[in-house]
């Protein structure tokens, strides 16, 4: 059996999976529930103008959603497309009446619903700990936010390290507490920590996430002015990172789960998707309501 499937500038839709496929690399990127049926929406009315009002109404349909829930999910789907925000070849603002997606970059076509799924580096959202509810107390300190994260998401990455990882003998390290963490560049961001998961009998050095710095540093400040604090669990093999973050504010957290193979081959393309993922899932949170004066 045949379905009708959407193209957008060369990302293929799965809507049920909820992610998009590049059909030249077979790159996978994960989108967020509401996105990928944003982006659904737009490309089943390619061509046309769709006001916020009618987007709201067919994207969260019922939901209460912030102010700035449909922009924010319009920004995460320029960068997935790779469409320039200020050029917006793809998706289109329509100043005072809505979004418009182009029509020359979207293309449908008929595809077998039992068609494999591609390989390529795949993005999976693991679950996040619960919405953290702002604090009736102002003395607490991000140190403190910090420091809540470490023991939860730690036994979530070994559980996702436990279910991605092939090596009978790797699962079974991490099953007889075999498997480690230790903090990585100590105090280098204020508002960022690294842990490093290995075998306890694992000495290697700390270098792993060096090609990142200059993206924690300036991700470091967005997240300063953002009253936020990230902590990162990394494992590396030969040919496999695996990478998980967590981000917290005062009024929420979300964590995502990376598994991405060859990664030493290409630093850039391995920064930018480091880049490309952290900078979604903040775009992603609700934002904190500023207290009336």
């Amino acid at each position: 059996m045949n379905t009708l499937r959407y193209s957008v500038n060369n990302w293929r839709l799965d809507l049920p999976a909820g992610v998009i496929v590049h059909h030249q690399t077979g790159e996978i990127r994960r989108l967020g529930e509401y996105q990928i049926k944003l982006l659904f929406c737009l490309a089943q009315h390619a061509g046309q103008t769709l006001s916020r009002n009618e987007l709201t109404a067919l994207v969260w349909e019922r939901r209460v959603i912030g102010d700035n829930s449909l922009s924010n999910a319009i920004h995460a789907l320029r960068v997935a497309l790779e469409d320039d925000g200020k050029l917006q070849k793809v998706i289109k603002t329509i100043p005072k009446r809505g979004y418009l997606l182009e029509a020359e970059y979207c293309q449908t076509a008929e595809q077998p619903t039992t068609e494999g799924s591609p390989q390529g580096v795949e993005l999976a959202i693991a679950p996040g700990p619960e919405p953290v509810a702002p604090s009736a107390c102002p003395a607490i300190k991000l140190s403190a936010r910090l420091k809540k994260i470490p023991h939860a998401l730690i036994l979530a990455v070994l559980a996702g390290l436990l279910l991605i990882t092939l090596s009978g003998w790797y699962a079974s390290s991490i099953h007889n507490s075999d498997m480690v963490y230790h903090e990585q560049g100590k105090n280098r961001f204020s508002n960022i920590r690294t842990y490093k998961v290995s075998l306890s009998s694992d000495n290697s050095g700390d270098d792993d996430l060096a090609r990142f710095n200059t993206f924690f540093q300036k991700f470091n400040q967005t997240l300063i002015n953002q009253d936020a604090g990230m902590t990162v669990y990394y494992r590396t093999t030969e040919q496999m990172l695996n990478y998980t973050f967590a981000i917290e504010t005062p009024c929420a957290s979300q964590q995502l789960a990376m598994t991405l193979y060859h990664w030493r081959i290409d630093s850039e393309k391995l920064v930018n998707i480091i880049n490309r993922e952290t900078e979604r899932v903040l775009n992603e949170m609700a934002e904190c309501k500023k207290p009336q004066q």
